[in-house]
């Protein structure tokens, strides 16, 4: 599974060491709250053991992390 750079990219997260750089999108809503979106892109293989499974891991380099949403379309049209 590789981040993939979109339409809507502004914005590098910088990696260190083995954690790769990560494109995202930084939007702010209408109340003032800030969000960050990536993109992934994702092999045959992993599409197949989804298919199979169901199943999608997280994994977030910290003690904890904010709220998610997974989906499957962008939050702002442009991809």
């Amino acid at each position: 599974m590789n981040a993939v750079r979109t339409n809507t990219t502004n914005c590098i997260l910088k990696g260190t060491g083995d954690v790769q750089d990560l494109p995202v999108t930084r939007l702010e809503y209408q109340d003032k709250t800030i969000a960050v979106e990536s993109c992934w892109e994702l092999t045959k293989e992993e599409i197949k053991k989804i298919n199979k499974t169901g199943k999608v891991y997280f994994l977030c380099l910290s003690y904890t992390h904010p709220p998610i949403c997974l989906k499957v379309e962008p939050e702002i049209e442009g991809d």
